[in-house]
């Protein structure tokens, strides 16, 4: 038996405003680029404002080709300059279309096995130039040769002789240390170049020359005794090797005309920008500058034709569709302004907060910060701040590009205290674990032992008995 009946209840829904502007929000300044565009190829409603191409432009009006200057100049016959003219005044001798090619304009990259030949070719010709080429085959990312030098020697019809001349051709390139056959091998090839150089140390290289097994065993003692020198000039000569040879001769590998040694292209992009000034600071919110949006003039007129009840002559599917694109349009604007003012407020009370740590650019400044205490600071939300400063980096005044994260973390500055702690001690006498903890504890940090040997073993710091053995 079916049988009606009507009940009421309450629910909950999210509205979909609420929706889109949490989206918003928490886009970093690469999707936030992104969103912006698509919202310009789907909202018919919604137009990118027209500004001056040459804004942000290096290059004089008349050089550039996609330059409006030319095309107004040359309207009121103000500058009549043709391509002649340029390739005259400026002795240009290619396609002028060259110069702002974008393909002509895209970095190729140096690998290291070009590298090496490229060395090759002007330092040796012949069979030993043939020979060493074939080996950059062998070289691996860290820079050693690894190969059976028996099966090279067949696989060319080589003598053994000419085998290992090649690999003396090849140790002599660069990057130092480049074509060894293991580490021994690696860390005396470096201290050679830096005995060439007149950078070496003479007892490092016979330490490494004839008493390699001390030195990986650290046996300090026995190395003195052997090379009958003084034991502190043997911890002399350890410190030089640890701090002045790499064990990856190749692991940096950049090009020689790099000037820069990271790739800009997997820099990333901070969505903050903090910048010092005479006054205080300075907070930038970087979005999409050279892009400014607005509502379409004429939507917008038929928009407030439609509200005001003066466009009675338009179809109704027309009226929805001319409503639904203007009000999307403002309130996508509206959340674009939203997103930097919240980005704003979160990172002004960060700045003022960490107001030690950006003065000085030392973490041992830097206060604990949670994101609920941040939220009670700037009278929002735990989950607004969030995702405000989730996937999002701030550029400081160091010039250090960090994530919003780096705030949220009180482990830094106790990191700090335990390597100053440690650099500071007593060589003969070594601060424990327990002895750190005591004294953080004395200073207001309660930290157990257990976290001082983790965050020490995360730094590759060796334990008190190790250390005092090393010295």
């Amino acid at each position: 038996m079916l049988i009606q009946d009507q009940s009421q209840t309450q629910q909950q829904k999210v509205d979909p405003k609420i929706i889109m502007a949490n989206t918003v929000l928490q886009l970093s300044s690469m999707e936030l680029q992104q969103a912006i565009e698509q919202e310009l190829m789907e909202n018919p409603a919604l137009e990118a404002e027209d500004e001056d191409p040459c804004s942000g432009c290096e290059l004089a009006p008349f050089m550039c080709k996609d330059c409006s200057y030319q095309k107004q100049t040359t309207a009121s016959n103000t500058v009549d300059l043709s391509v002649h003219d340029l390739e005259v005044a400026f002795d240009f001798t290619g396609d002028p279309d060259d110069e702002n090619d974008p393909i002509g304009l895209i970095e190729s990259e140096l690998t290291l096995c070009e590298h090496l030949r490229n060395q090759l070719r002007n330092s040796a010709s012949g069979e030993l130039c043939k020979t060493a080429d074939y080996l950059v085959n062998y070289i691996n990312e860290s820079g050693y040769l690894e190969c059976d030098l028996l099966e090279i020697t067949l696989e060319l019809d080589a003598s053994d002789e000419e085998l290992e001349q090649a690999v003396a051709l090849l140790q002599t390139l660069d990057p130092p240390g480049v074509g060894a056959r293991d580490l021994r091998e690696c860390v005396l090839i470096q201290l050679r170049y830096l005995a060439e150089e007149g950078r070496g140390n003479a007892v490092a290289e016979r330490m490494v020359r004839d008493c390699w097994d001390e030195v990986v065993s650290r046996k300090f003692g026995r190395i003195a005794r052997r090379l009958k020198v003084k034991p502190e000039l043997v911890r002399q000569a350890m410190r030089f090797i640890q701090t002045k040879l790499n064990p990856h001769p190749a692991g940096g590998f950049r090009s020689p005309w790099a000037h820069n040694p990271s790739d800009s292209r997997d820099a990333v992009r901070p969505d903050v920008i903090i910048c010092r000034t005479p006054t205080g600071y300075d907070i930038e919110v970087v979005s999409n500058e050279r892009v400014s949006l607005a509502v379409n003039p004429y939507y917008r007129q038929l928009y407030n034709e439609i509200r005001d009840g003066k466009a009675e002559s338009h179809a109704e599917d027309d009226k929805k569709h001319i409503m639904e694109h203007v009000e999307r349009a403002d309130l996508f604007v509206k959340n674009l302004n939203q997103r930097r003012k919240t980005l704003r407020t979160i990172t002004k009370h960060i700045v003022e907060y960490q107001h030690g740590f950006l003065g000085t650019g030392s973490k041992l400044f830097l206060r604990p910060l949670t994101r609920v205490k941040l939220a009670e600071m700037t009278n929002m939300h735990e989950s607004t701040v969030s995702r405000a400063t989730a996937n999002k980096y701030v550029r400081l005044p160091s010039q250090e590009v960090v994530p919003f994260d780096f705030f949220f973390h009180s482990s830094h500055s106790l990191v700090d205290m335990i390597v100053q702690l440690i650099q500071n001690e007593d060589a003969a006498h070594p601060l424990s674990d327990q002895e750190i903890a005591d004294i953080l504890t004395e200073r207001g940090m309660t930290v157990a032992r257990r976290t001082i040997v983790k965050y020490r073993e995360a730094q590759k710091i060796l334990s008190s008995r190790q250390r005092r053995r090393q010295y």
